[in-house]
């Protein structure tokens, strides 16, 4: 390798430059929007720790027409309700957690640096596991989000093997800075 590539830890060899969006690009701003969706939902989650947006939504909630949406907005209050604040931090505290994850994955799949895609792959797929068991458990009108995620984990791990081997059989190592 050359020495440029290995100062930047990439994974493609030094006689093809990198594209500007190749698959590794296409995952990191996957991971930068997923990241994005968990801080709007962990500043939601936030905010339902406010009791007078609570009632506010239950005020609401009354306003909607149909029955079935009015139910699911009263049983989602009642649920979170249910949690307690206690509960509701620690979501908050997951969901953050999480999110630094997912933005060390995207940051270093972006910068194209090895030990990402090791990470990425390891994160990835720990979660398979328990998005088999919710496909199972799920209802079947609502399996396909699952699946989909599950679809999507699956190929981005499957991919990013894919990489690791190939740069393996190249004899590319793990440049010594990302050690």
């Amino acid at each position: 390798m050359s020495s440029s590539t290995e100062s930047s830890g990439q994974t493609a060899s030094s006689s093809v430059p990198p594209a500007k969006i190749d698959g590794l690009r296409i995952i990191a701003l996957f991971k930068f929007v997923k990241a994005l969706l968990l801080i709007i939902t962990s500043y939601g989650v936030h905010e339902l720790l406010d009791p007078e947006l609570v009632e506010k939504i239950r005020v609401w909630s009354a306003t909607v027409t149909d029955r079935v949406d009015q139910r699911l907005i009263l049983r989602a209050l009642s649920w979170v309700e249910g949690l307690g604040t206690d509960r509701l931090h620690l979501v908050i505290a997951v969901t953050i957690a999480y999110t630094a994850v997912v933005l060390v994955e995207g940051t270093g799949l972006w910068l194209r640096l090895r030990w990402a895609e090791w990470v990425t792959v390891i994160a990835t797929t720990s979660l398979i596991p328990f998005e088999l068991w919710e496909l199972f458990v799920r209802p079947p009108g609502h399996r396909w989000t699952v699946f989909a995620t599950l679809l999507v984990n699956v190929l981005i791990a499957a991919y990013l093997g894919y990489l690791l081997r190939s740069a393996q059989r190249r004899g590319q190592p793990l440049p010594s800075h990302e050690l």
